[in-house]
């Protein structure tokens, strides 16, 4: 890349507010200047006025950048592929020079999200639901564990571990805004608790007949409906069905295991809190997704 193709792309960077625009001097307390140098970026901030030794500081300190020797092109195109939903399937030589480094990118991405989703959960509390009849809410667990193939290879300590995951998913439209918990177990005082506190009250509930809370969702004031699966998959009486959520996991296990996300139960959370991350912030920004992580990452490193 050229030094003025360099120079325009901080620049554009600055303009985004990915990059810190120009610093003080740390000496003389004025502006700094974007002066050409030989380094991976081609430019630093610099200031060599009169009565002090020359200053300098990399366009890459304070940012997402700055503990990385990845061009920025290769960082701006990794963002785009990470928006929409690509990330670890891009071919990491055409990224970086290998997965490790690929690894922590992805990381400090994902970092990011999950500061996000929770800044979002404390203003909100991810609340759903509501009286409305044109939204209701599906919930449904499912088992995130290691499978071998054909009972065949390596028995690791980490395959032994049984993840059950509590979803509850809000339809409303085309709208989907899923909540995604790791639980223990899957009884009666593990998830209603949950159940109270993101439905709001009044909210219509479709589920299976699982007796954990099989009659225990009427008494808080929700309206329940059930289906049978040992008889049917839609209720022929009330119309009831959970086959949105019984899709959503076919989608969020294939993402985690395309991933490797569930080598860890940490990871495996931080993967979940990504994906709630881009249903409720990322689609629901009317400049998109890559716009939305934008904003997230200005907000983390207090971009201004």
């Amino acid at each position: 890349m050229t030094p003025r193709r360099q120079k325009s792309l901080i620049k554009w960077f600055i303009k985004k507010r990915l990059l810190h625009g120009a610093p003080t001097c740390r000496v003389c307390r004025k502006e700094m200047k974007l002066t050409s140098y030989k380094s991976s970026d081609g430019y630093i901030w610099l200031c060599r006025r009169k009565g002090h030794r020359k200053v300098s500081s990399s366009v890459r300190k304070g940012s997402l950048f700055s503990q990385s020797r990845v061009h920025l092109i290769k960082w701006l195109e990794f963002i785009y592929r990470f928006a929409q939903g690509l990330q670890l399937l891009v071919d990491k030589d055409k990224i970086a020079s290998s997965s490790r480094t690929l690894s922590r990118m992805t990381n400090a991405i994902r970092k990011i999200c999950v500061a996000a989703l929770q800044r979002l959960r404390r203003r909100t509390g991810l609340r759903m639901g509501g009286k409305s009849r044109c939204k209701f809410i599906s919930i449904d667990e499912s088992k995130f564990a290691h499978k071998r193939k054909y009972n065949r290879g390596r028995f690791r300590s980490t395959w032994r571990r049984n993840s059950w995951v509590f979803g509850m998913l809000e339809i409303k439209g085309q709208r989907r805004l899923p909540v995604l918990k790791i639980v223990k177990n899957r009884s009666r005082q593990t998830l209603v608790p949950i159940i109270r506190r993101h439905a709001r009250r009044g909210s219509t509930i479709f589920s299976d007949c699982w007796r954990a809370y099989a009659q225990a969702l009427p008494r808080h004031g929700y309206r329940h409906f059930t289906v049978n699966h040992s008889e049917n998959f839609v209720n022929p009486y009330k119309g009831c069905h959970t086959q949105h959520i019984e899709r959503a996991w076919q989608s969020i296990k294939s993402q985690v295991n395309k991933q490797r996300g569930n080598k860890s139960k940490q990871l495996l959370k931080e993967h979940l809190k990504c994906i709630q991350w881009y249903q409720w912030l990322g689609k629901q920004n009317k400049a998109g997704v890559l716009a939305q992580l934008f904003r997230d990452i200005r907000k983390h490193f207090k971009i201004c």
